[in-house]
């Protein structure tokens, strides 16, 4: 499928998962057909409409952090478990996350996916709408795949196939397009410029900061400067609400102050809350961490992994501004791994130092003992 075409029909999907609304996905490889609904959306009728439209019996499919987290031993696998009749609304979503005070049922029918499964798309592409990864779903017996898409118009359903999941986060990066530049100046420096990128076909706009020097960037096709760069994930609560929970918005701001001196440096700042969980689940996983569990633990009980960040935004912005070397402003080893897998080459990794306070002490901890940062 071209590009433009993917990406418009996986951001209508992801909209009608967030509403609540169901979505038709196929495995051309197999000839599997699903239906598939966002398990924190579902209401009283989702099973029944679901059994009904597929003459199936729906199951709930969860990721293998969740599904790790309840009980079931997998490795790198999703799981699907068939859902009794007499199970509540509660009862479900008891087991898709997180619901303290609430007895899980008992559970019958767990089936181990294959990572290649449509199991993983219908997962992936929940997570890509920032939901929980953890769904219901009803395998299609009464039409054949190649009837699929005459199904789907008939009963007013959009249907997108599992290949065009697994592209669509490189495809749409590739459609990021520099919107719109404009001088900002900022309490640090007055010598600093703003850069907007938007996808071509929707999704996240990203953005950056250009900083003295470098601000003649988009004039030089070969740079003999290597630049100063930050890669910022969006943290709402620490950039601007400057919660004392992480250290987020003390980096921000740390690494803003120290491009301002060096006037010069590219300061990236991704839409990617909360390690690209979302600001919602972001939340979720602040209140497990109220009852005693750490980040790492509170993002896998949701389903998680402990960062679902990825990378091909920073890389084709970087391209837009010709750069392909850099020194690094990070305490995050795996980000300089996860640039140089892309083909960008870090020089240096430039560390920042954040002084502890009681309420992030924990956090600090864990990303030094779990998360291989550098502290």
């Amino acid at each position: 499928m071209h590009n433009n075409n993917l990406t418009v029909k996986i951001e209508r999907a992801i909209s009608e998962l967030r509403r609540g609304g169901k979505l038709i996905v196929s495995d051309i490889n197999t000839g599997t057909c699903v239906l598939l609904v966002a398990s924190e959306l579902i209401e009283k009728e989702t099973i029944q409409e679901l059994s009904e439209q597929s003459l199936s019996r729906p199951s709930i499919i969860l990721s293998s952090n969740r599904s790790n987290a309840i009980g079931i031993n997998v490795k790198n696998q999703p799981s699907s478990i068939l859902i009794n009749k007499n199970w509540s609304i509660d009862d479900i979503l008891s087991l898709c996350m997180p619901l303290y005070g609430y007895d899980k049922p008992l559970i019958n029918g767990v089936i181990l996916e294959s990572n290649k499964s449509i199991i993983s798309s219908c997962l992936l592409i929940l997570r890509q709408a920032r939901l929980l990864p953890a769904g219901l779903m009803s395998i299609i017996s009464n039409v054949k795949i190649e009837n699929i898409n005459q199904w789907a118009f008939k009963n007013d359903l959009l249907h997108v196939e599992t290949n065009d999941i697994q592209s669509y986060e490189t495809s749409n990066t590739d459609n990021l397009t520099m919107s719109v530049k404009a001088k900002v100046p900022i309490s640090y420096t007055d010598n600093c410029e703003i850069i907007i990128f938007r996808p071509k076909d929707g999704g996240d706009e990203h953005f950056c900061l250009l900083f003295g020097e470098t601000r003649n960037v988009l004039n030089i096709t070969k740079h003999k400067h290597i630049p100063l760069v930050r890669v910022h994930s969006q943290c709402i609560t620490g950039d601007v609400l400057e919660s004392l929970k992480c250290d987020c918005g003390q980096q921000l701001k740390q690494s803003i102050k120290m491009m301002s001196q060096a006037n010069e440096g590219i300061l990236i700042y991704l839409a990617q809350e909360g390690r690209d969980i979302g600001l919602l689940n972001k939340l979720r996983a602040y209140t497990l961490q109220e009852k005693g569990m750490d980040t790492v633990e509170a993002n896998m009980a949701l389903g998680f992994d402990d960062d679902e960040r990825l990378y091909y935004p920073a890389k084709q912005i970087l391209k837009k501004l010709n750069i392909d070397t850099l020194k690094l402003i990070t305490n995050n080893p795996r980000k300089v791994e996860n640039l140089s897998s892309l083909g960008i080459n870090v020089t240096e990794r430039v560390s920042i130092k954040i002084e502890p306070n009681k309420h992030n002490k924990k956090y600090l901890k864990t990303k030094l003992e779990k998360s291989g940062h550098i502290l």
